[in-house]
């Protein structure tokens, strides 16, 4: 009997000592797992951002310098900072003066839709310990506070800079500020001269603002001066924004679509696409007539205010069959075409 107490203690020793040990070894990997939770990898590869003022006038530019510094001692490879949902984008979140804010993503996809491959996008080789910086320029569309997160997505992660904060004035006036007058409001407008004479109209920036910001850049770079409507469809579209004036040009991008709740009235700017639905780049056109069939298929972006009878003697002009458009009646005889595109604020009146 001695015997087998003292195998059956024995036997129980090791026991125990088996479940010290493990317990001691769950102990030692939670505090391990803890420990790497509490304290994830610094990112090699960072970016900061820095705005040129706090405050931009509206329809001026947010312009914005983007550091990106390699913190390892290797060389890295990354594609090249620009403009695009593979590399740059701006998360944008909006506080206006009034209404409700909006939040959306400012990018564009290069060179079109079409074409686009992540693994074709050029890359740069950064240096150990080496830093390049790269600038983008923003329009600021809308009154109100902008809160503007840069976001890197050329790298093996997101990576993304703190956000600035950019307060949207309107134009500063000549006439001395009553110390009780509140600060304007109202809208960013575009004034379109045509050969044919002037149209003006305003946006719907809520509903599409990524459209708009293009349009509106586009329109500062003065991108759509002398170029042609080259399709002027009787009773349905007047389109421009091409600058081969065929039908099938392009920016060099194309950008995402944003088909909204707008209807496609006599008047509606909206943007021309091919068939995939982001494929919409700097062609748009404006609506002689309503045109129901459009709407929830391309992105309604803004309205004339004035000139519908320009719109008018537009859509009137003389037409032939148009080789580039399947043999549509749609080829203007004479070149009618847009002088320039600047932008206005147009002060919301108020009541007395």
């Amino acid at each position: 009997m001695t015997d087998e107490k003292e195998v059956f203690m024995l036997f129980n020793n090791h026991i125990i000592i088996g479940i010290i040990i493990v317990c001691g070894l769950l102990i030692l990997a939670g505090f391990s797992s803890n420990q790497s939770q509490a304290a994830p990898p610094a990112p090699t590869l960072k970016i900061t951002a820095t705005a040129e003022q706090n405050e931009v006038t509206i329809g001026e530019w947010i312009v914005i310098t983007l550091t990106f510094t390699n913190t390892t001692a290797d060389k890295m490879d990354i594609i090249k900072p620009m403009l695009d949902i593979d590399s740059v984008s701006f998360y944008i979140k909006t506080t206006p003066l009034s209404n409700t804010g909006k939040s959306f993503v400012y990018s564009v996809i290069t060179p079109s839709v079409y074409d686009h491959h992540r693994d074709k996008m050029t890359r740069i080789s950064l240096a150990a310990g080496a830093q390049i910086q790269e600038t983008f320029k923003i329009p600021a569309a809308a009154l109100g506070l902008w809160e503007i997160t840069a976001h890197y997505q050329g790298f093996s992660k997101l990576l993304s800079a703190e956000p600035l904060k950019i307060n949207i004035a309107p134009p500063k006036s000549d006439k001395p500020a009553d110390k009780d007058s509140k600060p304007k409001e109202g809208e960013l407008i575009a004034k379109i001269e045509t050969s044919k004479g002037t149209m003006k109209c305003r946006f719907f920036f809520n509903d599409a603002p990524n459209t708009v910001m293009s349009f509106l850049r586009q329109s500062k770079d003065e991108f759509y001066n002398r170029l042609k409507f080259h399709r002027i469809a009787k009773g349905f579209v007047i389109q421009g924004g091409d600058p081969q004036n065929t039908g099938s040009g392009s920016p060099g991008y194309s950008i995402k679509a944003e088909f909204n709740k707008n209807k496609h009235f006599k008047g509606t700017l909206s943007m021309a696409r091919g068939t995939p639905n982001d494929s919409a780049g700097s062609q748009y056109f404006i609506c002689l007539d309503a045109a129901p069939n459009l709407d929830n298929k391309y992105t309604a972006f803004g309205e004339l205010i004035s000139g519908l009878d320009v719109l008018e003697a537009i859509g009137n002009v003389r037409t032939v069959t148009n080789p580039n458009m399947n043999g549509e009646m749609s080829k203007p005889v004479e070149n009618v075409f847009v002088k320039t595109i600047t932008l206005e604020f147009k002060e919301e009146k108020k009541d007395k």
